[in-house]
């Protein structure tokens, strides 16, 4: 499975230039040494010897594989062993390479955020799936809201190369990244669409097969998830997945409650596109023809399901426009009834950025009582999913003052009542 256009990576420029292909022969380009030192220089050349221990470019267990381009050198940092010994390669320029080391040393050190949703030991195992190839089914009822697995980007490779990178470069690198993990054979079983080799080489038609796209320290990324990428398509899932660049973790959350033989499956196309527009970037970027339960309903389902959907896109342009105008109960009513779709759509997981704007206007209204329950479903967008990250955090600490303002203030309004009520009872 793919969820990233990668075709610009197979486009990329073939224009006649040197690129001299270097893994010794970098130097001065602010290739991070230490975890502690991020800004060292290991300098390279061709006339010195690379550093005799590992431990000087840790945490990368690898010297950096790299190929030249015209600014900066592109390379390969690997891992070998983060985490479980499954190893993580990173396909990155040295500047973005120091950002992403920071992230990863922290990563290291941080646990599953919630233990107590994640099952301990396997609900589901890998099948065959008439007409799909393998997918993963349900061993056991498997309950909505818990995790099933949380597993560690394999691969991250910028999304962007610069164009005097050469397309055989390109392989290269990927081969390397691939090559060097402490498991390679986790990537190298998973399924591919079998590009022409001259499109593509086995291991790079595997990462454009089974990539999504996850933001690491404000840069995109094509990243590997090998366990996630087990997992097939469905236009309407049971389940869903959320990435934290905290960890460096993709978890997989149940949206429903799943029964035991059932398939369990998440969304590749991005939640609100209508049929046509699923099934052109299914069968354009990954290469099949979407027949799920959805997909092969009558005509007059797809066609409600297209309504709705169109109706969800409108309404999300349209809820913040009527706030900024200061016309608030319309406002409310159009949020409620984009809710009210996104819930039989089954895209209630995929879109809880548009809380944030009920949450506010209810409290302005003076409808505490939906105040609260917008505020909470914001919290737990942020929180509920994984480690919410610096600005995360800084935000978390704003939502519980207003929550606790908010809970004050409906206590105070529980109080002026019950007092009302005591009055009325005594002059009655």
């Amino acid at each position: 499975m793919s969820k990233f256009p990668i075709a610009s990576i197979l486009s990329l420029s073939l224009v006649s230039i040197t690129h001299a292909t270097v893994q010794q022969s970098i130097c001065g380009h602010g290739i991070p040494k230490t975890p502690v030192d991020a800004d060292a220089t290991v300098c390279i050349d061709s006339e010195i010897s690379p550093p005799s221990s590992p431990s000087a470019w840790a945490p990368w267990t690898h010297i950096p594989h790299c190929v030249e381009a015209e600014e900066e050198p592109w390379c390969v940092y690997t891992n070998a062993g983060f985490p479980r010994g499954h190893g993580i390669s990173i396909i990155t320029t040295p500047d973005q390479a120091s950002d992403a080391l920071n992230i990863l040393t922290h990563a290291m050190d941080k646990p599953f955020f919630a233990p107590e949703k994640l099952y301990s030991t396997t609900p589901y195992e890998i099948r065959e799936i008439p007409g799909k190839g393998k997918g993963v089914v349900a061993t056991q009822k498997i309950e909505k809201g818990r995790a099933l697995l949380v597993d560690y980007a394999t691969v991250l490779a910028a999304a962007e190369y610069p164009a005097d990178v050469m397309h055989e470069e390109v392989r290269e690198l990927m081969d390397a990244a691939v090559d060097r993990l402490g498991e390679p054979e986790r990537v190298k079983t998973l399924s591919r669409l079998g590009r022409d080799s001259e499109e593509a080489s086995e291991v790079e038609d595997l990462l454009l097969t089974n990539s999504f796209v996850v933001g690491v320290g404000g840069k995109d990324y094509m990243g590997l998830f090998a366990d996630v990428a087990r997992f097939n398509h469905d236009c309407k899932p049971n389940a869903f997945i959320h990435f934290s660049e905290t960890t460096l973790a993709m978890t997989i959350w149940v949206a429903r409650d799943i029964k035991a033989g059932e398939e369990i499956t998440i969304s590749y196309a991005a939640a609100g596109m209508v049929s046509k527009e699923r099934q052109k970037t299914l069968e354009e970027v990954w290469g099949f023809k979407c027949q799920c339960t959805l997909c092969s309903a009558p005509k007059d389902v797809l066609e409600a399901s297209d309504e709705r959907r169109q109706k969800i896109r409108k309404f999300q342009a349209k809820v913040p426009e009527l706030a900024q105008k200061g016309e608030f109960h319309s406002a409310l009513e159009a949020a409620e009834e984009m809710f009210e779709l996104i819930e039989t759509e089954g895209l209630t997981e995929q879109m809880g950025d548009m809380y944030e704007i009920p949450a506010r206007i209810y409290y302005h209204v003076g409808n505490l009582e939906k105040a609260l329950e917008y505020t909470l479903k914001v919290k737990h967008e942020i929180n509920g999913y994984g480690f919410p990250g610096k600005y995360g955090e800084q935000k978390l600490k704003i939502l519980d003052g207003v929550l606790k303002r908010i809970k004050s203030e409906l206590e105070k309004k529980k109080n002026l009542i019950f007092k009302d009520e005591e009055e009325k009872n005594k002059t009655g």
